[in-house]
């Protein structure tokens, strides 16, 4: 067992790059958030790409996707000595993998979410990993063994220690605020409250909005039939009213033509009695 680690050591050249990492660790927690960063938006643009809105990725809140910043600085910790890029690429693939699929693997059982799913891709592992995305961890290999790595590490030894070591330490500071915010509300319990007070405020709302509209509808028909009867009742005194009119016109009239009647009676009684004529005969 130890003349397998001493081989690996020697082989991976273990022993100088964990003296590097260790010597330029403020360095190397910058070039992590840098990474992880960089990571965060080519995923955010891709996603949001292929499902046509935003969508923002990774675990944490910030714009940041550690394991990004995680796998670019165990591939140059592991294989920064290797010099040709075929073997980085395969070595380098076969570990994120890894990395990946146990990732994913423990979030989904920690947290009973998907937080990416390869299932549309051929050949995929229970949608955690596939070759497609494990070509693309071995380009990122490379890349990060040959230029990201090195080139930002040359970057930050502009500066001095003191100000890098401050930004590393602001850095790790809101790494860790992040993700145990993270932990705490994507956490089962939490989460499922969450989403039962939304559920429950939103029922809430919907019967608010269902009582109002009934009590409006109530009270709309109320007075559509308060109104309808008043039609009826205006409607039957103006016929009751128009009744009794007629009915006193039609009395006036009758006592006219009695009183007429009477009075022609009573003419003629007179000019029975009298003799010669009236003015009026003639």
């Amino acid at each position: 067992m130890s003349t397998m680690t001493e081989t690996l050591r020697t082989l991976f050249a273990l022993d100088k790059n964990i003296e590097v990492f260790v010597q330029h660790l403020p360095q190397m927690v910058i070039i992590f958030a840098l990474i992880s960063f960089g990571g965060w938006v080519y995923e955010t643009i891709y996603c949001s790409v292929v499902e046509g809105e935003f969508t923002k990725r990774g675990f944490l809140f910030g714009p940041t996707c550690p394991i990004y910043g995680i796998g670019a600085l165990a591939v140059w910790l592991v294989l920064g000595q290797i010099s040709n890029p075929i073997i980085v690429f395969i070595i380098g693939a076969v570990l994120a993998t890894v990395i990946e699929y146990s990732t994913g693997l423990f979030l989904e059982r920690r947290f009973k979410k998907k937080w990416w799913d390869y299932s549309m891709f051929k050949f995929n592992l229970h949608g955690r990993i596939c070759p497609q995305a494990s070509a693309v961890f071995g380009a990122f290999s490379v890349t990060s063994v040959f230029v990201l790595v090195p080139t930002m590490l040359n970057i930050l030894m502009i500066f001095s220690k003191h100000t890098v070591s401050v930004v590393a330490f602001i850095v790790v500071t809101l790494y860790f605020l992040d993700t145990v915010a993270s932990l705490l509300w994507n956490g089962p319990t939490t989460h499922h409250k969450v989403e039962a007070a939304a559920q429950d405020a939103s029922m809430k709302v919907e019967e608010v909005a269902q009582n109002a509209s009934q009590k409006v509808s109530a009270a709309a028909q109320n007075a559509s039939q308060k109104a309808n009867e008043a039609a009826q009742k205006a409607n039957a005194a103006a016929q009751n009213a128009t009744l009794i009119a007629t009915k006193k016109a039609q009395q006036v009239s009758q006592k006219v033509q009695v009183t007429k009647q009477k009075l022609d009676d009573t003419t003629q009684k007179v000019r029975d009695r009298l003799p010669g004529s009236f003015p009026w005969d003639n």
